[in-house]
């Protein structure tokens, strides 16, 4: 049985090789949420569990910032074919939508950080056979998603094999120099 009330997943005919398109309906933001997938070419024989990257993108952006603004999958994809990393599944999910950036923190009605540390893999083990509740995961992020990489790391260093964070704010009232909303309303 799911745990969400709603998964649609793209038709792999009309999106690029290994990518893959995904909303849920979140319980944790009471609302549609949506993650952009990588899944990479492997040799069918193996059955192995493959590691879990969550990559957080950063304010005024979204879940498809890292496919469509920097190639992340196709990067991941020529590396793995070189032999020069591993295989490995790229989940890049929405922040939430809230504002300008959710800062990856709960706020008085939505749960940003459960989101991102419970549902994300949850919906990520429903679709990908080879990603399974003991698979490694790696979580990395791009200025306010370097923010909750370090923040989200700190607070569950037991979930993450590996953090990295790019660009990040290192305190939250860094965050007021790029929303227009009053951080204090949504502070972790």
């Amino acid at each position: 049985m799911s745990h969400f009330r709603t998964l649609s997943l793209s038709d792999p005919r009309f999106t690029p090789e290994g990518l893959h398109h995904l909303t849920v309906k979140s319980r944790h933001l009471g609302s549609r949420a949506d993650i952009s997938l990588f899944v990479p070419q492997t040799d069918p024989l193996q059955q192995a569990p493959l590691p879990l990257v969550i990559l957080l993108h950063g304010v005024y952006s979204s879940h498809w910032s890292w496919a469509f603004k920097g190639g992340a999958h196709l990067t991941a994809q020529r590396l793995i074919q070189s032999g020069r990393i591993s295989p490995m599944v790229l989940a890049m999910p929405s922040d939430g939508l809230w504002g300008d950036g959710s800062g990856y923190v709960p706020h008085a009605r939505q749960d940003f950080q459960s989101w991102i540390v419970e549902e994300v893999p949850l919906a990520v083990q429903e679709l990908v056979e080879r990603v399974t509740p003991d698979s490694p995961r790696f979580l990395a992020g791009l200025s306010m998603g370097g923010w909750g990489t370090l923040l989200l790391g700190a607070k569950f260093p037991q979930l993450w094999q590996g953090l990295s964070a790019h660009s990040a704010i290192t305190q939250w009232n860094e965050m007021r120099f790029f929303v227009e909303e009053d951080i204090a309303d949504f502070a972790p």
